[in-house]
């Protein structure tokens, strides 16, 4: 399920943001980036709507996203709770009440102690809520939203990998510099930070219809495939101050690095695919009915990767079928070397300037 899986095109999600009465964008200590279209990214802003005004828009546009973000109390450091035109909208009765038969796949809730609210509109049926348990800082909403959307605006990505990257980034440069809390509040106990109510993407692999007694006479044919390139090289080019890489910087940078990798496999395409011959120390386990084939693929950000693979001829005939296992086995594999490197501490950076 991506952010445009309703009413929009493959290449665009659309945003319905809505904020409180008392919105302002000049506030001098925590200047918060105007909400604009840019890139894959249509937004339409509310400010202080009543409800049927919400509803209305709502229904018409059918947007992916529903951003809601809380009152900006005066001389406060701290985002409040959901109030429109004076009607507090800060129960989960209230907040569901909104919501009609058109559900969006995401709605961001940008208000403190949303867990009971975030619950309650996933339960209704919106796939992902976004949610702050506890209290938290102008600075911090900035920082996470600015991620959250710079994502959405440049890739054709998942709610789920979206916000495991603009969370990396919020533990990067909020919770390591302790920017995420007013000051005035007390240490939280639980995961600081936004969470996320949903479940992890799935790539769906319908196999197709085989006659039951080939199928019984052949059990091994299940379409999975294996892949045999074990020299596919990706590089990255990390920047920053030069610094100690303690444990809170190598994991943000790990699950920063394993979404975005993510992004890149779920929105690759099949373009090409070739006879080959198998590996010459891999042919003589081949069982029959096996075959093997040069895979071209594209990712979101249209990287070029090949790869050699083998599976059923079921399979590797069937360019859509062919297509998912290669994800499906891809992210397995970035997901696995991730938590291996998590598991040795050990993540290879090189801290350096940019190339000029």
């Amino acid at each position: 399920m991506m952010f445009h899986t309703q009413g929009s095109s493959r290449n665009h999600c659309s945003l319905l943001a809505v904020f409180c009465g008392n919105f302002t964008d000049d506030n001098p200590k925590y200047p918060l980036p105007e909400l604009t279209s840019s890139g894959r990214l249509e937004v339409q802003v509310l400010n202080n709507p009543n409800v049927d005004e919400f509803q209305r828009n709502l229904e018409s546009s059918e947007p992916n996203i529903v951003y809601l973000q809380g009152e900006q109390i005066d001389d406060s450091e701290e985002i409040g709770s959901l109030v429109w035109e004076n009607v507090d909208l800060s129960t989960p009765e209230a907040l569901c009440g909104l919501f009609g038969s058109t559900l969006p796949t995401t709605v961001y809730l940008e208000i403190p102690n949303g867990e009971k609210m975030a619950e309650a509109l996933h339960s209704k049926g919106v796939p992902y809520v976004i949610y702050w348990e506890n209290t938290f800082s102008c600075y911090a909403a900035c920082h996470f939203r600015q991620a959250l959307l710079s994502v959405v605006q440049s890739s054709c990505s998942h709610t789920w990998d979206a916000f495991q990257v603009a969370d990396a980034s919020f533990r990067l440069y909020c919770i390591q510099n302790n920017n995420f809390m007013p000051s005035n509040s007390q240490e939280v106990s639980s995961k600081p930070g936004p969470h996320l109510l949903g479940d992890p993407p799935k790539i769906d692999i319908t196999l197709p219809e085989v006659d039951v007694q080939e199928e019984e006479n052949s059990p091994e044919n299940l379409p999975s495939i294996k892949i045999y390139d074990d020299d596919v090289s990706m590089r990255f080019l990390v920047c920053g101050v030069p610094r100690t890489l303690d444990a809170c910087l190598l994991g943000s940078l790990e699950d920063g690095l394993n979404a975005l990798l993510n992004i890149e496999i779920r929105g690759s395409k099949l373009h090409n695919r070739t006879s080959a011959p198998p590996p010459p120390l891999q042919a003589g386990t081949f069982s029959r009915g096996v075959v093997t084939m040069r895979c071209d693929l594209s990712t979101c950000s249209s990287a070029h990767i090949s790869l050699l693979v083998s599976g059923s001829a079921q399979t590797c005939f069937n360019d859509q079928l062919l297509e998912n296992h290669i994800k499906t086995s891809l992210l397995r594999i970035f997901s696995l070397f991730m938590h291996c490197q998590r598991k040795a501490k050990c993540l290879h950076l090189s801290l350096g300037s940019p190339p000029q």
